[in-house]
């Protein structure tokens, strides 16, 4: 009995050994769940707590754009200056030119200028044999003497009523005719000498020693062309628009390209006082002193006048006008608001506009407005700003502008107010 006794405990423990491993287990399996519990509480709130964060600056952010002003770029319309620049193209010729043709029929026997040679008023340019002329000459000297001789002789009858007055009359008569024949064919022998009918200079020589000459002055017989350089003209078609404007006397700017960095002084000479009717254009003539002779006739130049303005006008930029709209408008900027504005252009003077109608002038206008900017809208405007040019800078040096392009359409261009103090 006593050992069935003391068996039991024994067994009781070995039950209680076999009862306690469950409860540790179960114990541990909890820890190890609350770890990653803990580790994956750690991570979800390692990355959650930055993009709430984030998220919130969103929201300010964007509740500070919505209550924040559209911020626009203004610039004044100015009032249009008293004069306009307008640079228009011409043609340049010499202040004389002619062609020099020959006056007898012949050939030439010698030429004594070529081109580039300056003559002056008189000097021989060629010689011409003229042997046909040469015979009729001597055929009227013997013509005239034969004349002559009658005449004579029939004023040599002293005779009363052996002739009559008729007779000697007639004989007299014939005389002067032979004597007015020669002298017309010693005329044209005169013109056996090729002169230059003024100073100036050789641009052309058509003939070689034997050309065949005659006495024409049909298109391609000219001999020499003679030019007057010292003095050019410019011809000008002044559109309609600018005819008010222009006056004798005007003086004016000759531009050429192959001088950029110099204008030579012209003034207006006269002009056709009738406009073409195809071009509504006026035919104007500058004349442009040329002692220097850096000018020569022929070449592309542009003549820039400074006309007066015939009518009050503001000038804007032309990035100011609403790029969509049938209208023509502005968007202008009246106390910190917007407000649509209808004009009225005129003249494009490229990167400005003038305005005939629609402002006053001093108005402050958005430059490249947006399409959403509404009639009333609450704005702040501010100036463009002027980067200034450091020494050093990596910035790319602008190239000087050319006073003018050949190539270019006209281009009308404000005047400077400060230019024309």
């Amino acid at each position: 009995m006593k050992d069935d006794k003391q068996a039991e405990p024994h067994d009781s423990d070995e039950e209680d050994h076999e009862k306690k491993p469950p409860g540790k287990k179960k114990r541990r399996i909890w820890l190890i769940m609350l770890g990653i519990g803990a580790v994956f509480g750690a991570l979800l709130l390692t990355g959650l707590l930055p993009r709430l964060s984030k998220d919130k600056k969103r929201k300010e952010q964007a509740e500070k754009d919505a209550n924040a002003l559209t911020i626009v770029t203004v610039e004044p319309a100015a009032a249009a200056p008293d004069t306009t620049r307008v640079e228009l193209p011409a043609d340049t010729r010499s202040n004389r030119e002619t062609f020099v043709f020959a006056r007898a029929n012949g050939f030439v026997k010698t030429w004594y200028t070529d081109i580039g040679a300056r003559v002056k008023r008189g000097q021989i340019l060629a010689l011409l044999s003229t042997p046909e002329l040469d015979q009729q000459v001597a055929q009227a000297r013997a013509s005239l003497n034969l004349a002559r001789t009658s005449f004579e002789r029939l004023r040599s009858i002293e005779l009363p009523g052996a002739i009559s007055q008729q007779e000697l009359d007639e004989g007299r008569a014939q005389y002067e005719a032979q004597q007015a024949v020669l002298n017309g064919l010693l005329a044209q022998q005169g013109f056996r000498r090729v002169t230059a009918p003024f100073g100036g200079i050789v641009t052309q020589r058509n003939v070689e020693v034997g050309s065949l000459v005659s006495a024409s002055n049909a298109e391609g017989t000219q001999l020499f062309k003679i030019e007057q350089t010292d003095t050019l003209r410019a011809f000008v078609n002044i559109p309609q628009n600018f005819v008010p404007g222009i006056e004798p006397g005007m003086t004016t700017e000759i531009l050429v390209p192959e001088y950029p960095n110099r204008t030579f002084a012209g003034r207006v000479a006269r002009d056709a006082g009738a406009l073409n009717e195809e071009t509504r254009t006026l035919l104007t003539q500058v004349q442009v002193p040329n002692t220097d002779k850096l000018l020569r006739p022929g070449m592309f130049a542009q003549v820039r006048f400074q006309l007066p303005r015939t009518r009050p006008s503001v000038v804007i930029s032309a990035n100011a006008l609403v790029p969509s709209g049938i209208e023509p408008r502005v968007v202008v900027v009246a106390n910190n608001k917007i407000r649509y504005q209808t004009i009225v252009p005129g003249r494009d003077f490229g990167d400005q506009i003038e305005v005939t109608k629609g402002l006053k002038g001093g108005e402050m206008l958005v430059v490249n407005p947006i399409e959403s900017l509404r009639d009333g809208q609450q704005v702040e405007a501010r100036k463009p700003k002027k980067e200034d040019e450091k020494p050093g800078s990596q910035s790319k040096p602008k190239a000087p502008e050319r006073p003018y392009d050949p190539d270019r359409p006209r281009v009308e261009t404000p005047a400077d107010k400060k230019s024309d103090k």
